[in-house]
């Protein structure tokens, strides 16, 4: 199996990178995801990334339009502005900051 990870990938063991619990967890999931999908858990299978559910250890504040409240035009998002907690999270928080841009750039108040 050749991966599809653009940056790179380097083989190990996720054992040694994750708790016990996440590893059983695993364990217990590959077999039940292949009898819905079959051929999912497949002996040459590459598993790829760790996904962490942490966040920023800091908060930029922002106000009810989504601004910096130090910093006007500044918009704050996402994990690395301490938004958001994961992919997901982020990608929906990234849609209400653009929707706030583009109502602050015509002009139309939130509501």
């Amino acid at each position: 199996i050749e991966p599809s990870y653009k940056p790179g990938v380097k083989l190990g063991d996720l054992a040694l990178a994750l708790p016990d619990f996440a590893i059983e967890a695993i364990r217990e999931a590959l077999p039940a995801f292949d009898k819905q999908i079959k051929g999912f858990a497949m002996a040459d299978a590459v598993l790829t990334g760790i996904e962490t559910r942490t966040s920023s250890p800091l908060r930029i504040t922002r106000g009810a339009d989504l601004q910096s409240l130090n910093v006007k035009g500044l918009y704050p998002a996402g994990e690395g502005a301490g938004y958001a907690g994961g992919i997901l999270s982020a990608g929906v928080d990234g849609i209400r900051v653009a929707e706030a841009l583009a109502r602050d750039m015509l002009g139309i108040a939130e509501g």
